[in-house]
């Protein structure tokens, strides 16, 4: 499957629910009936940028993985920079919402670049892509032993 059409999905369904809770979720929902729509938000956002960098990583030439996962980072600083600065006048134009709208729209915008993007290009050969290979768990911390 091609990865931009995962992408245009998931950013569609994070845009979707969160319209669905701001305007047709009326404030006495059930607790329960909230999470389950907070863990398909969660559920759609928080793989993104996953499924972005192996569609870079399926585009890019051998030798150039390094660079696009640079560029991805500073991408992705750059909006974590700009970000709350954006959400912060949203939210002074339109109260506790305006967080929510700053999300859709970023959403909908990542959705809109890539159904843009599959129109210019075709998706890269199945051949192309590798298959997934699992790697063992790698302990992170030592023990120190008492000389």
């Amino acid at each position: 499957m091609d990865r931009r059409h995962v992408i245009i999905g998931a950013s569609g369904m994070a845009a979707a629910i969160l319209l669905a809770l701001i305007h047709f979720v009326p404030a006495t929902v059930s607790i329960w009936l909230l999470f389950i729509y907070v863990a398909i938000f969660g559920g759609s956002v928080i793989p993104t940028y996953s499924i972005v960098t192996a569609h870079v990583n399926d585009m890019v030439k051998p030798g150039e993985f390094v660079a696009a996962a640079g560029g991805l980072l500073i991408l992705q600083g750059v909006g974590a920079a700009i970000g709350p600065v954006i959400s912060g006048m949203a939210m002074t134009e339109f109260g506790r919402l305006g967080l929510l709208y700053v999300v859709i729209t970023a959403q909908a915008l990542m959705a809109i670049w890539g159904a843009y993007r599959s129109l210019q290009r075709a998706a890269p050969p199945t051949e192309k892509k590798e298959t997934f290979t699992p790697e063992p768990t790698v302990p992170v911390g030592t023990q120190l032993e008492a000389s």
